[in-house]
């Protein structure tokens, strides 16, 4: 009896170290496989009307080595109801839909984490000229907006963040199918990390067998928060409205008009083979003047 009592308290420490030590997320990746995810986000801001949007990401492995694999990524379909006078949602498409249409051939480690993409130098040019239509749509669908910043200068700022830095970052964002690649997870376990456009956050984790949620919140100080303000402000207004700005910030800030708080929880369903099989995003979001609640759910046909 003291013998299995003994080997049943050492079956518990071995699977209660076996549990701190967490699960590596590393998924099975054949060369030939295909899986194809529709993205759905429902955005409500505060005064409009709700707004969403589709779209269907198609990922085939083109190489799979004991080093890493090659997978292309093509979005094949992207839809949305946004208003056409309806702006911010219309920017936030802007990322969206331009991608339609275009494969992006991306190389990652073994355990299936983006590190390159190998046909920028094919797919900017693609990206750029997608980008400029899109812009060209919205600001003849809305005038007014060339008096607050100029259509070359939107294209410019928008041109500027086609780089391979910035797409590979977008597939570190809570809705991608690669973001828990090559992390190991468990519960408690704690990260920092950028968001979008240059969003600093916490991020902590739950496990639960191939269920997995994560909670995040801001994780800036208000002179970070004062600086990711002024360099946003920078590239969309003109000198002279950022200097003014710049002259009653501190004001700005102290009385919640340029109030930014991000929180935001995320919950991951993983198939058999490490593929995530579901996933569901929750963010609350303040900007200055906008309030934004957006679910985005991600589905694996």
């Amino acid at each position: 009896m003291r013998r299995l009592a003994l080997v049943g308290m050492l079956l518990t420490v071995a699977l209660a170290t076996q549990a701190q030590l967490g699960r590596k997320i590393a998924p099975q990746m054949q060369k030939g496989a295909e899986k194809s995810y529709v993205v759905k986000t429902v955005t409500e801001t505060a005064g409009q009307a709700a707004v969403t949007s589709t779209s269907e990401d198609h990922y085939a492995i083109v190489d799979a080595t004991a080093d890493g694999y090659v997978i292309d990524v093509t979005t094949t379909s992207y839809t949305t109801d946004a208003a056409a006078d309806n702006l911010p949602a219309q920017m936030r498409g802007i990322g969206q839909s331009m991608m339609k249409g275009i494969t992006v051939r991306m190389a990652t480690d073994k355990d299936g984490k983006p590190v390159k993409l190998l046909n920028m130098d094919e797919v900017k040019p693609k990206m750029t000229a997608a980008a400029k239509e899109a812009i060209e749509k919205l600001y003849k669908a809305n005038p007014a907006m060339a008096q607050a910043v100029p259509q070359e200068a939107m294209l410019q700022q928008l041109e500027q963040s086609l780089t391979e830095a910035a797409l590979l970052s977008s597939l570190g964002t809570s809705s991608s199918i690669f973001v828990l690649n090559g992390k190991t997870v468990m519960t408690g376990a704690q990260e920092e990390y950028v968001g979008e456009q240059g969003i600093k956050m916490k991020r902590m984790y739950f496990a639960n067998g191939d269920n997995i949620t994560t909670s995040s919140s801001l994780n800036m100080t208000n002179d970070e928060i004062k600086a990711l303000i002024l360099s946003q402000l920078e590239k969309a207004l003109q000198p002279d409205q950022v200097e003014m700005v710049k002259q009653n910030i501190d004001q700005m800030m102290q009385s919640g008009m340029l109030k930014i708080d991000v929180k935001e929880t995320a919950t991951y369903a993983l198939q058999a083979d490490g593929w995530v099989k579901s996933i569901k995003v929750e963010r609350n979001i303040e900007n200055p003047g906008e309030t934004v609640k957006e679910t985005t759910e991600v589905t694996c046909k």
